[in-house]
């Protein structure tokens, strides 16, 4: 629905330097139909993808009306990432595309209002998925503190309590989402939409695995204010490094494996489309934790800063020429796109 633009000043007397300015493109389908998680606070990061589809509305028009809407982009490519490098003044910014071929299947639904909502109410699943969609925006485990040094067991204790905060934060919030997904568990055996069934599937796989992640590392950080020993007693540091072994509740291991399954089933079964992608990129990022011990030098070496008897070296002189350089050209702001 959002994506950003590769902006250059049209006007050759600006500033030519390219800048990124966000375009609201109009969403795909009539209501939102993809949980909202993660990149609360960069959105820019998030990656971009291109299904094919365009805005609903004139997509639907195009549809009812015999003809067809399609995407032109200069940088497409199929199979691969496209770099913002590579991408073209005054082109999107989309990083991912798709064989129109292979996501005519996935076509949204181009019905009237009243008549889309008759079928998202017609099985619990669709009403489930839009729910969750529609929901606000879920934040998910960002980068976390993983390196923890034992100088003294209440030093210890003390960081390892603040590094549970975030976890603990979002652990109700990442809960409800699941709550609501799962929900619509019931209507997936009678659910014959492909993309229906991929969202449905990526959604809930994609959730509880942020879900387990999260809780998981809360889990492994009280395990440790409870008392562990190193087997090198030379260590000092405790390094929590992502693991796909759950070893903190037999609870947490079933919601592991359920993500693992639906990831790995989306990926597998709606392969060259961006649920297929979507799933492929979650399922390489472990779900669990492990302690790992370290060492940490407490006392390392300081820097040599003897004097040099001030002996400096006199700088070489400038060319004053050289240094008249040529004012920059004014900048402008970036335009509502």
């Amino acid at each position: 629905e959002h994506t950003y633009v590769k902006y250059v000043d049209p006007d050759p007397q600006f500033d030519q330097t390219p800048r990124w300015a966000e375009v609201d493109q109009g969403p795909e389908s009539i209501l939102p139909e993809r949980v909202k998680l993660g990149y609360e606070r960069n959105y820019f990061a998030e990656p971009v993808i291109d299904s094919g589809f365009g805005p609903f509305a004139l997509s639907r028009l195009a549809y009812e009306t015999g003809g067809i809407y399609f995407t032109v982009h200069p940088n497409r490519q199929l199979g691969r990432r496209v770099r913002r490098g590579e991408v073209d003044p005054f082109a999107s910014n989309v990083e991912y595309f798709f064989d129109p071929e292979v996501m005519t299947r996935y076509r949204p639904d181009y019905v009237s209002v009243a008549e889309y909502q008759k079928r998202v109410q017609s099985n619990p699943l669709r009403t489930a998925l839009v729910q969750a969609s529609r929901m606000a925006r879920t934040d998910t485990l960002n980068r976390p503190a993983q390196r923890f040094v034992k100088t003294n067991e209440a030093s210890l204790v003390n960081a390892l309590t603040a590094a549970q905060q975030q976890a603990a934060r979002l652990e109700p919030q990442l809960n409800s989402l699941a709550q609501v997904l799962q929900a619509g568990s019931d209507g997936r055996d009678i659910e014959s939409s492909p993309r229906w069934l991929a969202g449905y599937d990526l959604a809930v796989g994609t959730v509880l695995a942020h879900k387990v992640r999260a809780e998981a590392y809360n889990a492994m950080l009280a395990k440790a204010k409870r008392g562990i020993k190193f087997e090198d007693e030379r260590n000092n540091t405790w390094v929590l490094r992502p693991s796909n072994d759950i070893s903190v509740g037999s609870r947490l291991e079933k919601d592991a494996e359920q993500a693992r399954e639906l990831l790995d089933h989306v990926a597998t079964e709606h392969r060259g489309t961006p649920w297929g992608l979507l799933a492929s990129r979650e399922l390489s990022a472990p779900i669990g934790w492990e302690w790992v011990e370290d060492f940490t030098d407490l006392n390392p070496p300081q820097r040599n800063n003897r004097p040099n008897n001030n002996n400096n070296v006199p700088r070489p002189g400038r060319d004053d020429q050289a240094r008249m350089l040529q004012r920059p050209p004014p900048s402008r702001p970036v335009p509502k796109l």
